[in-house]
């Protein structure tokens, strides 16, 4: 059995070649230390149920490493997996638009057109009945009050409050590199990051909701979370994937 290398199926990619050396997904689990349910998503290529692409990338390699594939040709596969996708969203944006008949948007243009004038007419029927203060129509009630009266009444709870910028809680992340490692951050779910730590390089990044960290060494890192300890669960040279906080 051979891979079909010049279609988009990074996942029929790696799976055809787990099935001909007659590898269990177990036994890529165990090596690779990436979860039977995140393996199975990437055989059956669950685009949406499969995480950032920066880990998944990561997962790739990985997994072609254990079953002796290329893993820069299972990256590949998925990135023009990627870029076809990207393309369909677009021919589906657009071609709507496109599929409108001619009559259908005259009718929409007749019925704006219906109703503005509708709108118009309303306006016009509605201040021609209006009476002028200045014909006799009485005040009563709290508009007797001068504005500045009626203001000074309002509800304090009719003002709108919020929270200053200034009080929003900031997280900060310190990363302390014990041995050689690379470190993947995704913050506030921007773009990610990407770094090279040797031991005793430090780090530290600030964010608003969280962070995403892929590690290529479960044992490199310490790292604190706005001073507290984060666990790292893990053996020597594992790559594990942590969601903080």
């Amino acid at each position: 059995m051979k891979p079909e290398k010049e279609s988009f199926l990074f996942g029929y990619y790696l799976q055809s070649i787990r099935l001909e050396k007659k590898i269990t997904l177990e036994t890529v689990a165990e090596e690779t230390r990436i979860a039977i349910s995140n393996l199975t998503l990437i055989e059956k290529e669950d685009l949406e149920s499969l995480p950032d692409s920066v880990f998944v990338k990561g997962f790739l390699r990985s997994y072609a490493k254990a079953i002796g594939a290329d893993g820069n040709e299972a990256v590949r596969l998925y990135e023009a997996r990627l870029n076809m996708e990207s393309r369909l969203d677009e021919v589906g944006r657009v071609s709507p638009k496109s599929t409108l008949s001619p009559w259908r948007n005259l009718m929409l243009s007749i019925i704006a057109v219906l109703g503005l004038i509708a709108l118009s007419l309303y306006g016009v029927s509605y201040f021609q009945h209006q009476t002028p203060l200045h014909e006799g129509t009485e005040i009563s009630g709290d508009s007797e009050n001068p504005p500045e009266t009626r203001s000074a009444n309002r509800n304090p709870s009719d003002t709108k409050t919020g929270i200053p910028p200034e009080a929003l809680t900031k997280l900060v992340l310190q990363i302390n590199a014990l041995e050689d490692t690379w470190v993947k951050i995704i913050v506030d779910n921007q773009e990610p990051k990407e770094y090279n730590l040797r031991a005793g390089d430090q780090l530290e990044e600030e964010a608003s909701t969280g962070y995403n960290l892929l590690i290529g060494n479960a044992s490199g890192l310490e790292m604190k979370l706005n001073g507290e300890s984060v666990a790292i669960s893990g053996k020597v040279g594992e790559i594990v994937n942590i969601q903080l906080p």
